[in-house]
């Protein structure tokens, strides 16, 4: 897509920057001796321009958004060069400037995550994501609170304030010891599994919620061995030897884990993805870009 010269003014620029900091049309109007529709209007001439929503305004909310925080940014660093914030504001309405903020589960932040992070941040030097890893309530309570832009959990939370979108269905899989008798099988059924004792993911996680209601629905009784918040530490026990875990494929490299075998798992088990926001974060360029990148890291091509 070819996007045109923008045209900003420093009007306009001054007017959104106090919006921004105080988070109000009428606070802002105050302090810039303006009327309040004056701002808004700013706001909205910013926008259009853009492409791209700077506040969320859903109920009597209105909050930056990250593409706000990044034009903010943008706007602090090039205050005396208005031509290098108008190149800043078209680079973030590419997706290719920015900053976001995601929180994600312990069980796919490193695996999944911060590798498309990665990925994003390897391809546009002006993309910043910091990821933070916490539990689903957790996630959701930061997106609530404006202290994340996206959280990456597994369940849909049903709310109407919030954005869902499924980015992945990861179809996990059997690790066992190369040592394991299961180890020269096609796939690992069920009554397979729990023939051995099992390293387990912890009981807040909603992937260890899906196996046990996997097992519990064949009338299977099993052993826990140890839990682990990462997939990384279960591989490791699986590696020594310590029990048997369910894992989603993308979570091992086979040359680093020698050890280590990875087998179809031979149950209707699927752990959803899903990427949940404020409605105007999840529609901005960059996070598109980011959700995507998770997309195809979590495709069958990309394991």
């Amino acid at each position: 897509m070819v996007i045109d010269k923008m045209r900003l003014s420093a009007r306009q620029i001054e007017l959104f920057q106090a919006a921004f900091r105080l988070k109000s049309t009428r606070r802002a109007a105050d302090l810039m001796h303006v009327s309040q529709p004056a701002i808004s209007r700013a706001v909205t001439e910013i926008e259009a321009e853009i492409g791209v929503v700077l506040f969320d305004r859903s109920g009597r909310k209105f909050e930056p958004t990250a593409a706000a925080r990044s034009l903010n940014d943008a706007v602090q660093r090039h205050y005396h060069g208005l031509n290098r914030v108008i190149d800043a504001a078209q680079m973030i309405a590419r997706g290719t400037s920015g900053h976001l903020k995601v929180v994600a589960l312990p069980a796919i932040a490193a695996a999944l995550v911060s590798r498309a992070a990665g990925r994003l941040m390897a391809k546009h030097p002006g993309v910043r994501i910091d990821v933070e890893v916490r539990g689903e309530g957790e996630c959701l309570t930061a997106v609530r609170s404006g202290n994340a832009d996206c959280a990456v959990i597994s369940s849909d939370p049903g709310a109407l304030a919030l954005a869902c979108h499924q980015v992945a269905t990861i179809t996990p899989v059997v690790a066992v010891s190369r040592t394991d008798v299961l180890a020269g099988l096609a796939q690992v059924t069920p009554e397979q599994l729990v023939e051995k004792d099992l390293v387990m993911l912890p009981p807040d996680s909603p992937f260890r919620q899906a196996l046990e209601k996997t097992l519990s629905d064949a009338a299977l009784a099993f052993t826990i061995r140890a839990e682990a918040r990462t997939q990384a530490a279960l591989l490791e026990y699986v590696n020594q030897g310590i029990g048997r875990a369910v894992v989603a494929a993308g979570a091992a490299d086979a040359r680093a884990r020698p050890d280590i075998v990875l087998l179809p798992f031979a149950a209707s088990l699927v752990w959803p993805v899903r990427a949940v926001g404020a409605a105007s974060e999840m529609a901005t360029p960059l996070l598109q870009q980011f959700l995507a990148e998770m997309t195809n890291l979590a495709s069958p091509s990309k394991e």
